[in-house]
């Protein structure tokens, strides 16, 4: 008779004849609800409210996991970095599911200078299963590709981007960074002269559209870049990778012009060496490496002691083959290459025992890497060629 069913009297009275301590649990729980839809809403279009929000829900339950991660997103819009990183690793305690958290923490890392963390973050949220977003899983690949070309990874770089070929209409940052991929050339983007940036932008357009399955587009626009500027650096080296399916011995001549122009251009020298093995002149390559690997930094050493190696056992110097394969060994102990060629400067040199053991590593290593081998446009995969 009051107005109200005999249910909603039933939830008042569960309410206001509670004891106390209930009464305060359900209206916690209330204002925890209230405070949590609101900080929501506004997340996207006013942060810093939503922060705020989000602070005062977290004070009701510190245990919400998505709240830190939410208010991380927010801190990180605001370029509030530290705090968003802060933010992100409670949540990341509490959940540690959330594999677009740790891709977020890694942006922001980023942003700090950390990049050795942001790089181990980022591949946490890979192996998790980054995605579900577009643009997010572009900003977090592309942002990854720049510090690992920093760091003149640019095959784990190019790895990174790879996978974005499935989102071709990807915006400018995709293409910039591809195209520092394909030059080896370890720049900061933001900040490249605009004479440089120019071969960037051309390199990255003809790069991606090569990745991106338009080879008639790519094969014009590195033209254009070889036309332009054939002095710059990397840009022979760039052209040398495209042609190295087609072509090899105008490829190599690429490589051979783009160490003329460029002696500390160690990508090219490498890629160099590779190709005068295959075209049976290991002499040559042995020249090529030792005039070049001190400007080779030391996380890719290993790849000159494995072109030496096979050098050696093309010319039939098995004992010399064994020691610079081993060298390679201790530094890449992971790549099958390295273990299918030490088998076979083993096996040359008499010692079975040691062959057999080196060809099961190889065998076992290439079954957990990927069978194709070389990723697109870069000589430095895990396959044997």
């Amino acid at each position: 008779m009051w107005g109200r069913s005999s249910a909603g009297w039933a939830c008042a009275l569960l309410i206001f004849c509670a004891p106390p301590a209930l009464r305060a649990q359900t209206s916690s729980r209330e204002q925890f609800d209230d405070l949590s839809r609101r900080a929501q809403a506004a997340l996207e279009t006013h942060p810093g409210q939503a922060i705020q929000l989000f602070q005062q829900a977290l004070a009701i339950r510190s245990d919400w996991a998505e709240g830190y991660l939410y208010m991380g997103a927010a801190l990180y819009e605001l370029r509030r970095y530290a705090e968003a990183t802060d933010a992100l690793r409670k949540g990341l305690d509490l959940a540690p599911v959330f594999a677009n958290g740790w891709a977020l923490l890694g942006l922001c890392e980023s942003e700090l200078d950390d990049a050795d963390q942001a790089l181990a973050d980022i591949r946490k949220s890979e192996e998790m299963g980054l995605g579900g977003n577009v643009p997010f899983e572009s900003a977090v690949r592309v942002r990854a590709a720049q510090l690992l070309v920093r760091s003149s990874a640019f095959d784990e770089a190019l790895s990174q981007l790879q996978p974005l070929t499935k989102y071709p209409n990807e915006p400018a940052p995709v293409e910039e960074a591809m195209g520092l991929c394909a030059l080896a050339s370890p720049d900061d983007p933001t900040a490249l002269k605009p004479e440089r940036r120019a071969v960037v932008d051309l390199a990255g357009h003809a790069a991606w559209s090569f990745a991106t399955q338009h080879p008639d587009v790519a094969a014009a626009a590195y033209k254009q870049l070889l036309a332009q500027y054939p002095r710059e650096p990397g840009v022979h080296y760039a052209y040398g990778l495209f042609l190295l399916e087609t072509d090899t011995r105008a490829a190599l001549a690429e490589f051979q012009q783009e160490v003329q122009n460029n002696p500390k251009h160690w990508p090219a020298m490498l890629v160099m060496a590779t190709l005068q093995i295959r075209q049976g002149t290991p002499e040559k390559a042995m020249e090529t490496v030792r005039a070049g690997i001190k400007d080779v930094p030391p996380r890719y050493r290993w790849l000159c002691h494995m072109n030496l190696g096979r050098a050696d056992l093309d010319a039939d110097n098995a004992t010399a083959a064994v020691g610079e394969l081993e060298a390679a060994l201790r530094q890449m102990p992971s790549n099958p290459s390295v273990h299918y060629f030490l088998a076979e400067a083993y096996r040359n040199a008499g010692r079975k025992a040691d062959a057999d053991r080196e060809k099961t590593e190889f065998e076992k290593l290439k079954g957990q890497q990927d069978p194709l081998g070389v990723p697109a446009l870069h000589p430095f995969g895990n396959s044997v060629k």
